[in-house]
């Protein structure tokens, strides 16, 4: 993850640790994804944020080729992660897609 502090908003730039093949690594993302809302909390009471990135979640069925066959099957589309993202959207931040 990178920061950069301008004089009005933050620019975070981050590569969103994959849940990895087999979604071996499911529970250090869900580690992930604690701290960083916590952390994107703190710095939106500051000032604005610009989030971009490899963020390695689909979070709708449209961002997807074959949702049925590989919900909580594929990383990046497990109902933990893409609840997890929600939380992003709920805290403030917009997809752009």
């Amino acid at each position: 993850m990178i920061l950069a502090e301008y004089e009005k908003f933050y620019l975070i730039n981050a590569y969103v640790p994959n849940s990895g093949r087999g979604l071996v690594n499911l529970a250090k993302r869900k580690v992930w994804d604690k701290f960083f809302l916590d952390y994107i909390r703190e710095l939106d009471a500051v000032k604005p944020i610009i989030y971009t990135g490899d963020l390695n979640v689909a979070h709708q069925e449209i961002d997807l080729a074959n949702p049925k066959t590989n919900r909580n099957k594929t990383a990046g589309f497990t109902d933990q992660e893409r609840g997890d993202f929600t939380r992003l959207l709920d805290a403030g931040m917009i997809d752009s897609h």
